[in-house]
């Protein structure tokens, strides 16, 4: 017989995440995705309600029928599109979906993109056998940030690969920075009206609700994109949508894929949580942008107060790279190089003894999202406990100033990501590994973008740059098989 006094640490033992969510989501400043409006309509008894597609009569989200088919209309007219689906696996699950309906589609894709795509695009090239071509990056060495291509860069590209059908995008980038859309589909349209333009704009979900945002994809006339919507516009986690319009894009082929790769098991409340967010931004999206920015601005006001803290200005970005067109103003983006404490440590102790939870962290910079739970409150006394946790650990850390490697751009393709899995694979040293043929992504943090993507030749200028992360111990993180960055996968 269990005790009464016992069933608390049997509860925390044996529930561990049923119990956190209970005991510590309270009391926490979040700048950080999912942002959820307190007045968003509520799903209630999340499971007293719960149900599945066996109740028949209203429909099945797999083949869009029903009541699901009428909220799928609902969010075409408020995003503007001709076709909308609700997403249950965020834009990484959209990503998968949009890229096997084209690759059924075009039967062979011959993709053009940027090098910051999410790792569900090389994943999902991957496995439909799809050819990417990236272009050249572009990456501020001091703000550790990604910045977008230029248009013309975009054509140049498509010159160069005359066999592109596909052009793919991520705008606005994570850190908000977005490049002047409308005239982007107008050159590429102007190249070769029948490109795809296919656009992830996981971070650009409340672009149609506000003259303060820049021009959503599909109003800039793209063919296809994929939003996050619990980012920025209140769906529960893990939601998203994709959006399409035009005679580019076969419905049934994203249909097809709709159906093979949403859950047969859907959860309604993520599903109902698309709904009531679009219902909410067509309703008060204005409003709520509004509130967003004057917080994000109050939060970048009162923490360039703080000594060797510098808020990076918008305006400095959109001045310094001409084809960055628009900066979001609901980001705040802070280099922290002043303090002499590196962003992974502050962050650390901000979200342990602060209760303050950023939504990430570089090397010399920490990024705050303002979200829809965000108060002036919040920004004034984030700033009171950030200005605490520097000065306590400053006292604590005495640091000599760290020197980061640049970043490598030059990209050389030899092999495309699906050709390199069918090749022996071997795994070398890193120092016998220049000129050969990487076998896998190796990806830093930061910027998070491929140091050398799966297929590519590895040179010494990445190895130079995998061995000063080395030396950096854990203050610039890598997304590779050695995790002491020894040795790397190559083609034999």
């Amino acid at each position: 017989m269990i005790n009464k006094s016992d069933y608390k640490n049997i509860y925390e033992q044996d529930m561990p995440l049923a119990s956190m969510m209970n005991r510590d989501m309270y009391g926490i400043i979040k700048w950080c995705t999912p942002s959820i409006h307190p007045h968003v309509s509520r799903i209630n008894g999340i499971y007293d309600n719960d149900i599945s597609i066996s109740y028949h009569s209203l429909g099945n989200p797999s083949i869009n029928t029903g009541i699901f088919k009428k909220a799928h209309n609902l969010a075409s007219i408020a995003y503007q599109s001709e076709h909308t689906l609700f997403s249950v696996n965020g834009s990484s699950g959209s990503n998968f979906i949009v890229l096997r309906s084209l690759s059924h589609q075009l039967k062979k894709v011959h993709m053009l993109a940027q090098r910051n795509v999410h790792k569900s695009i090389s994943v999902a090239a991957e496995d439909y056998n799809i050819d990417i071509n990236y272009l050249q990056p572009h990456y501020d060495q001091d703000l550790q940030i990604f910045i977008p291509n230029t248009i013309e860069e975009f054509v140049d590209g498509i010159k160069k690969h005359p066999e592109t059908n596909v052009v793919f995008i991520s705008n606005p980038t994570y850190e908000g920075l977005s490049i002047d859309l409308p005239r982007f589909v107008q050159r590429i349209r102007k190249i070769n009206p029948k490109i795809v333009i296919f656009v992830d704009e996981a971070w650009g979900s409340l672009f149609p609700f506000s003259d303060k945002m820049p021009t959503s994809a599909m109003q800039a006339g793209a063919d296809i994109c994929v939003q996050s919507t619990h980012k920025q516009s209140s769906g529960l986690q893990q939601t998203g949508m994709i959006h399409w319009q035009g005679k580019r894009i076969d419905e049934k082929f994203v249909m097809d894929s709709y159906k093979s790769l949403i859950t047969t098991s859907p959860s309604f409340h993520l599903l109902a949580s698309l709904d009531a967010a679009r219902f909410l931004m067509q309703t008060q999206g204005e409003n709520i942008i509004n509130d967003l920015i004057s917080v994000a601005d109050k939060l970048g006001n009162e923490l360039s107060k703080i000594s060797g803290v510098k808020v990076i200005d918008h305006d400095f970005i959109t001045k310094k790279y001409s084809q960055v067109r628009f900066a979001d103003k609901t980001k705040v983006l802070v280099n922290i190089k002043g303090t002499g404490i590196p962003g992974y440590e502050i962050a650390k102790n901000f979200e342990s003894e602060y209760k303050v939870i950023l939504e990430k962290y570089e090397a010399e910079n920490i990024f705050f999202i303002a979200i829809m739970q965000n108060t002036e409150y919040d920004a004034i006394e984030t700033t009171k406990r950030l200005k605490e946790c520097i000065e306590k650990l400053s006292k604590k850390n005495k640091r000599s100033k760290i020197i980061f490697p640049d970043f490598p751009l030059e990209i050389k393709k030899s092999l495309s990501s699906y050709e390199v899995i069918n090749r022996n694979i071997i795994s070398i040293e890193l120092k016998k590994a220049i000129g050969l043929i990487c076998a896998e992504d190796v990806v830093p943090y930061p910027p998070g973008i491929p140091l050398i993507a799966k297929g590519e030749i590895i040179s010494k200028e990445h190895i130079d740059y995998m061995n000063a992360i080395k030396r950096l111990k854990g203050l610039i993180s890598i997304v590779m098989s050695d995790d002491k960055i020894e040795k790397i996968l190559t083609v034999k």
